[in-house]
């Protein structure tokens, strides 16, 4: 069975009240549930019923982990549990968050994917051409060449999340709609683009990382795969989780749909990096 967790009365008011005063209504209730607040909870027992709670805040939001711990634990737990990431993107968080939390995740998130990658290919390059050059002038430009193309990518990761996850949600809000399900809302799918950006930690050089140091190689290799099935997979969850739709031809549909976007996007950050490569030299 739950716990109940106590709350002391603080004030002569809430003492006067549990005598029976006038201003009992008002109060917060003695006792309540510790697992879900509830004051008139029966209790919990999860061994007997098999209930599990269903989480549906991220510790980015919860108010109470710490920043760096927070960050590190919602990109895995985005990569690792895709129900718990798009229950999160739709459902409010404690502190009533919006978009502005999430575009902090993402960016962060992004920012340290691209310098994880960036950074040993920027060494890698500039040893390369002062072992072959000896110039210490052309390897300063091509390290500053290297740096400023890898930082095309924080934006450029940012907005292909962003367009393939409202994209998705809008064929999944159509066919919603069509089934009596839920439609297209914007804010939730933003929130979920956003958050998937801790995909590209989770399956990146750090998050891989992370499990090796431990020995945790059957980790490491599964989100060494895992970026290439997130994607898919992450549409029929949300489909599933946010529009109530299981049905094959809709996701194709919703994959279909985002193939222009991601293309066009390929092609807009190839013509970025070479023109930030161009006007390095």
């Amino acid at each position: 069975m739950s716990p109940l967790r106590i709350v002391e009365p603080t004030s002569d008011r809430e003492l006067r009240a549990l005598d029976g005063g006038p201003d009992m209504p008002e109060l917060p209730a003695v006792a309540v549930c510790a697992v879900c607040g509830d004051p008139s909870c029966p209790g919990h027992d999860f061994e007997q019923s098999g209930e599990r709670p269903i989480h549906r805040v991220l510790p980015w939001e919860d108010g109470e982990t710490a920043p760096l711990r927070a960050l590190w634990q919602t990109a895995m737990l985005t990569a690792s549990d895709l129900g718990l990431w798009a229950r999160a993107a739709r459902g409010p968080a404690p502190s009533g968050a919006g978009v502005a939390p999430a575009f902090a995740f993402a960016l962060a998130c992004e920012l340290l994917a691209v310098a994880a990658t960036t950074l040993p290919l920027t060494a890698i390059g500039a040893g390369l051409c002062f072992w072959l050059t000896r110039d210490l002038v052309l390897t300063s430009s091509v390290a500053g060449a290297l740096v400023r193309a890898g930082l095309v990518f924080v934006p450029m990761m940012l907005v292909i999340h962003l367009v393939h996850h409202l994209v998705v949600a809008k064929v999944g809000g159509r066919a919603g709609e069509a089934q009596g399900g839920r439609p297209f809302e914007r804010v939730p799918a933003i929130r979920a683009g956003l958050f998937a950006c801790g995909w590209d930690l989770a399956t990146g050089p750090l998050g891989v990382l992370g499990p090796l140091v431990r020995g945790r190689f059957g980790e490491a290799r599964a989100r060494l795969r895992g970026n290439r099935d997130l994607y898919r997979t992450s549409t029929r969850v949300w489909l599933l989780e946010i529009h109530g739709i299981e049905s094959a031809a809709v996701e194709r549909a919703a994959h279909r749909a985002t193939w222009p976007f991601m293309a066009l996007l390929l092609v807009v950050a190839c013509l970025a990096v070479g023109f930030v490569l161009l006007r390095s030299f």
